[in-house]
């Protein structure tokens, strides 16, 4: 168990971690003498942290962030085991006169001495990483249209594999040994569906598919499993939605468990499925959010019966058209515990603990108010931190381990400032303004459980207020009464439209009707002394002609 609780950030300028503690101060891992560090990573158990610059990537021990581990090479990407034992590194793949074969690109060491045990050729970035079990026990890289398994990080043979055409994704569960299970994408041929099929480790055959889902709209897919590895829900999407119905492509979500259940799930509110996760702490429930704007958020469990279905966990809206809003759920009670606005939010975060959790604007995404602030799980504001000229932060996270509950559970902190959603108002065209609005963009639900009547009859205290408002209403009436003889006159209501059944009298008369409602305004502006000009006053005296036409044009 970790002792104290700490955040990692990275800067144009340097490597720093905070001590989760007032006042917050900064301490430098790596200064500006150690230049481009590109990015850094985390192992999974917080014993270890990684940065890669252009020509090199360090592993450090967060004990006293002393080296372990030299790696040299331009590596672009890479990423720790589950049990912070090995880590792997991606390079660009390219070939030379010399080598015309190339040389392998992906590398597999141990942490904490930095040997090679493994090295494999990947030339495509996207799905690189090779997957591991949560034990370690196996390790599995995609070649080609197949998928290699090795046992016990012995890398030099495998001693399984699982081969098809066009096999897209797969994933490894997370399921404790010694019973593994491994889902697999592949993408139908032309005329014939796309498939995602559940294995249990070693039989692969398709016969001893445990589940197998077809569809004939999915390029691509990914997989979110349970933290047990019991259940997994597959997200299949096209690259273009031939409907029209969606710019980015269609989506489709289906469920399979390892016990050979299986379908496909519908949501209540049509549109693209925004997010989708489980919850960490009950392997049985997750989270969806989805449909058109305003998004919906629902909580089911993992027979995707829903729980509750929330108005817009922490749920939050960021982007070009959102606001920042966030707001905190207790998934126990299903209740709001607090809510806050972070505008401008390019990454969020909670701490390993649940009780505080962090946003921040980084670059590239934003190249203006880069800096990152701390918050409690209620909405207080507890540290705030904003770059100096010209400094970007390009990345911060919390490190993880396993951490015992702090005060913070129990009691909320001193806010440095007031962090209240502010409401703003919509924008009105000039011609709505000032007036009484009925028109609704889109139907905003409040938070209910399903098949709650969220239009039920009102409560008693609601009823009683409105009874006030309408007696205040009276009253101002009864007063505005006493003032009679000074209020101007209120034309009275003009004849609806009937029509005569000739389309030309009918013409006429809704043009003399117009020419009356007009009359009524300019004698309304007279009476509440508004001066007309002569035009105006003019067509008043012609209200008497028009209204003698338009009973002849009647008979």
């Amino acid at each position: 168990m970790a002792s104290l609780l700490n955040i990692t950030g990275l800067t144009n300028k340097n490597l720093f971690v905070v001590d989760f503690e007032e006042p917050y101060s900064e301490k430098a891992v790596r200064d500006e003498s150690t230049p481009n560090i590109r990015s850094i990573i985390y192992s999974p158990k917080g014993n270890y942290l990684a940065y890669r610059t252009d020509k090199k990537v360090e592993i450090l021990k967060c004990e006293d962030w002393s080296v372990t581990a030299t790696i040299e090479g331009n590596i672009k990407d890479m990423f720790f085991s589950p049990l912070d034992t090995y880590f792997v590194s991606w390079e660009m793949f390219f070939t030379t006169k010399d080598n015309p074969q190339g040389k392998p690109n992906l590398r597999v060491f141990k942490t904490e001495s930095g040997e090679n045990i493994g090295s494999f050729i990947q030339k495509n970035q996207i799905g690189w990483q090779p997957k591991w079990s949560s034990d370690e026990k196996l390790f599995a890289i995609h070649a080609s249209n197949r998928i290699l398994i090795y046992e016990d990080a012995k890398l030099d043979r495998y001693t399984h594999n699982i081969a098809a055409d066009k096999l897209q994704a797969y994933s490894i569960s997370p399921s404790p040994a010694p019973a593994y299970y491994l889902s697999i994408f592949t993408i139908g041929k032309s005329g014939q569906p796309s498939f995602w099929r559940i294995f249990k480790y070693p039989q692969f055959d398709i016969t001893h598919a445990i589940v197998s889902r077809s569809s004939f709209q999915a390029d691509k897919a990914t997989f979110h499993w349970n933290r047990r590895g019991s259940n997994v829900f597959t997200l299949t999407q096209t690259d273009v939605d031939k409907t029209g119905g969606s710019y980015y492509g269609k989506q489709a979500l289906s469920y399979g468990d390892i016990k050979g259940n299986g379908g496909n799930m519908t949501f209540s509110k049509e549109g693209p499925i925004h997010a989708i996760s489980w919850n960490p702490g009950n392997w049985n429930e997750w989270v969806a959010v989805y449909g058109h704007a305003p998004a919906k958020a629902t909580l089911f469990n993992a027979k995707c019966e829903p729980l509750y279905e929330f108005a817009l966990v922490l749920l939050g809206g960021f982007g070009n058209i959102a606001t920042g809003h966030i707001s905190v759920w207790d998934l126990r009670g299903c209740k709001k515990l607090g809510e806050c606005s972070a505008p401008d939010t390019t990454y969020l975060q909670w701490d390993p603990r649940g009780e505080t959790f962090i946003t921040a604007t980084t670059y590239p995404r934003l190249t203006v108010g880069n800096g990152y602030k701390i918050w409690h799980y209620t909405g207080v504001l507890m540290h705030k931190r904003n770059c100096a000229d010209k400094e970007n932060l390009l990345s911060i996270c919390w490190r993880p381990g396993t951490y015992q509950k702090s005060d913070l559970s129990k009691t909320i902190p001193k806010s440095i400032e007031d962090t209240t959603p502010k409401a703003v108002g919509a924008y009105r065209p000039p011609g709505a303004r000032n007036k009484p609005s009925t028109f609704t963009l889109h139907e905003h639900e409040k938070p209910h459980k399903p098949g709650q009547n969220i239009e039920a009859a009102p409560s008693k205290q609601a009823i009683k207020q409105k009874e006030k408002r309408e007696a205040r209403k009276a009253r101002k009436a009864e007063e505005k009464g006493d003032q009679g003889d000074t209020a101007p006159a209120v034309s009275a209501p003009r004849q609806a439209f009937i029509s005569t059944g000739d389309p030309e009298k009918d013409k006429k008369i809704k043009n003399l009707n117009k020419k009356l409602s007009d009359i009524d305004k300019l004698k309304q502006q007279k009476a509440a002394g508004k001066p007309l000009e002569l035009n105006q006053l003019a067509k008043i005296e012609n209200e008497a002609a028009l209204l003698k036409e338009l009973e002849q044009l009647k008979l």
